[in-house]
């Protein structure tokens, strides 16, 4: 038995597996191993394919694969006709178009005739589905590629630029699988540090342990510039762990000759036999025998690796099933309208059950173990978080020399009949309540959240409790949205109150007089520490010899200066404490208003949606009609 023939044997029934798998949709839910072929436009992916199975793919500038196409290639044996069959991917009626093709020419054909049927409807000619190519013949290897669009990033006259979106958003979304082994094709006459498919690939296998590079276009090395090419073929400029292969194509003059396959390959052999500077280096790393050879080991073994994971996997999900399955059995059917009633009394209280476990943090039932979307508390914590976290942005920087300027000049603004050395109280009162308004708008942004996070999970919930009740569900999502949409109301009506209150200031609270003198001594600190790191850097200072009464002085002095600008009769000194008792009482009623604000939307958000839902259900039970549509 031949390298080829024992190659077959092996990797057949693997690849087999993995085909089943594709064409029963598996890869929707459970991601497969595979190889997609990417690089920039022109860089010659198509015609490495082409090399590999003898099918003519379609030629011409710019976006030339405008879908993804799958190859399935089956290595027959000696002597079987060459075979093939085109499809598209979509679950709709196939194209005429589709199906099996007589010659590699009327493949071509084909796949063009396909492809404008998937592309001719888009906005910008440019299809998610793919087209499907299934190969038999003795001269293909035993090997399933994807073929995707190459790398977009200007558009043409006439072309939609949502194209490279598109185009970038699907290459993202394969090179993101983590069995997806990237066949990372590029011209060899280019520099390797402008290759943008390599940096995309090593963001995501910064260890180059799915990447494969595939060299193109070695004859249009430039004499003298083949150096470069050879570090990078050896893995010494960019290694892969994987490594490279480089490959000589069809050029442009033997396309339009109608060169054969058999014949470009022994053109490829030749080139890098004769070549002078490729001929001395391992003949491993040329042609596409021995690219194709290596694509299939690693074809295998990424199966092989991914067999036990891929196992447990589908365990995980049919157990889910057989979960889903046991839910909607263990209520039985219901065919009188006392069955119906009794049915949906039944499900109203399980739904109630558990809704009410997500809003009280309680997640002992396996259905919210296995969902963590259904745990309802512990996201609304988040959004808890970030309504402290807006409220606390929200604050003006009380210490910083512009904020305390600008206060007293307001003061100044302000001044009344006091006498000097007196603040105004109500200069005090205008002040804060300016700051207290910019808490509202996070707390509206909260209240919004909430309440969609509640309709989100209300929605996910009975979706898993009544999985084959439709309508009923629709129902339930309705009478949820109303009444989230009146709680909101109210829970508006009530922030907004609370923000009222608040600007009215009052506390019995310690905090604050603590506070304000805490803010007091860390100023006094400050200069004291100020007025010794000036001494101190003075020429000579007390330790280097300098007066004892000369340090003394210029202490007392600075510190007079502070006390002056800090405790003096004058708008500074005034602006500086009423910065200090703004802050402090800022400080004392921010964390009372978060709480006080969280606890409203837990209570009359969440708290009450499940005893208002049920309510609202039981009421379903006397009408006989919307019982029998549910």
């Amino acid at each position: 038995m031949d390298e080829a023939a024992s190659l077959t044997a092996a990797a057949r029934p693997f690849i087999d597996l993995i085909d089943t798998l594709r064409a029963h949709g598996v890869q929707q839910d459970l991601p497969l191993p595979q190889i997609a072929v990417m690089g920039d436009q022109s860089a010659g992916k198509s015609s490495v394919l082409e090399m590999i199975s003898g099918v003519p793919f379609p030629r011409g500038s710019g976006l030339v694969t405008r879908c993804a196409t799958q190859l399935i290639m089956k290595r027959t044996p000696p002597g079987t006709e060459w075979s093939a069959n085109a499809s598209v991917s979509w679950e709709g009626p196939q194209p005429r178009a589709a199906g099996p093709v007589k010659d590699r020419a009327s493949l071509c054909a084909a796949i063009e005739q396909l492809t404008n049927v998937l592309c001719s409807n888009t906005k910008n000619g440019f299809s998610t589905d793919s087209i499907v190519v299934e190969l038999s013949s003795p001269e293909v290897p035993d090997l399933t590629l994807l073929d995707l669009p190459g790398i977009v990033r200007t558009t043409v006259s006439g072309q939609d630029t949502s194209v490279v979106r598109d185009v970038n958003d699907l290459i993202e979304s394969y090179l993101g699988q983590e069995r997806t082994i990237v066949l990372a094709v590029m011209p060899a006459n280019q520099d390797i540090a402008t290759i943008d498919i390599l940096e995309r690939a090593h963001s995501v296998d910064p260890l180059g342990e799915r990447t494969l590079g595939v060299l193109t276009k070695p004859d249009l090395i430039g004499p003298g510039n083949e150096d470069e090419a050879v570090a990078v073929l050896t893995n010494v400029r960019k290694p892969l762990k994987l490594g490279y292969v480089m490959v000589k194509n069809r050029s442009q003059a033997q396309v339009k000759q109608a060169t054969s396959n058999v014949a470009a390959r022994h053109d490829e052999s030749k080139f890098f036999a004769t070549h002078p500077i490729f001929s001395r280096l391992d003949k491993g790393l040329f042609g596409i025998p021995n690219l194709t050879s290596k694509l299939t080991k690693l074809l295998v073994h990424r199966i092989q690796d991914d067999l036990a994971p891929m196992k447990r996997h589908v365990e995980v999900l049919l157990s889910k099933v057989r979960a889903d399955v046991r839910a909607v059995s263990s209520y039985g059917t219901a065919e009188t309208p006392s069955e119906r009633q009794k049915l949906l009394v039944t499900l109203t209280q399980e739904f109630a059950r558990h809704l009410n476990d997500c809003v009280r943090g309680e997640y002992r039932d396996r259905l919210i173990v296995v969902n963590p979307n259904l745990r309802l508390y512990t996201r609304a914590l988040v959004i808890f978080t970030e309504l402290q976290s807006r409220v606390v942005d929200a604050a003006p920087d009380f210490r910083s020399r512009r904020f305390i300027d600008n206060l007293a000049k307001d003061l100044d603004g302000l001044r009344g009949r006091e006498l000097p050395g007196f603040m105004s109280a109500q200069s005090f009162y205008m002040f804060i309540q300016q700051y207290i308004d910019a808490w509202l708008p996070p707390a509206r942004m909260a209240a919004a959240q909430t309440r969609a996070l509640a309709a989100e999970v209300v929605a996910e919930l009975f979706s898993k409790i009544a999985v084959s009740y439709p309508v009923l569900r629709e129902e339930f999502v309705q009478v949820t949205a109303t009444i989230l949409e009146k709680t909101e109301e109210k829970c508006i009506k009530l922030l907004e109150a609370l923000i009222l209150r608040e600007k009215d200031p009052f506390t019995i609270n310690e905090f604050l007089q603590a506070h304000i003198n805490k803010l007091r001594y860390d100023r006094f600190e400050s200069a004291v520490q100020s007025a010794f790191t000036n001494v101190a850097a003075q020429e000579g200072g007390i330790s280097g010899g300098g007066s004892w009464q000369a340090a003394k002085e210029h202490v007392a002095s600075a510190m007079r200066s502070w006390y002056r600008d800090a405790h003096g009769v004058s708008s500074a000194a005034n602006a500086q404490d009423m910065a200090a008792i703004l802050e402090a009482y800022w400080t004392l009623a921010s964390k009372r208003f978060v709480d006080n604000a969280c606890m409203t939307l837990d209570q009359h958000i969440l708290s009450t949606l499940g005893p208002k839902l049920q309510e609202q259900c039981y009421q379903f039970v006397h009408n006989e009609q919307q019982l029998e549509s549910f």
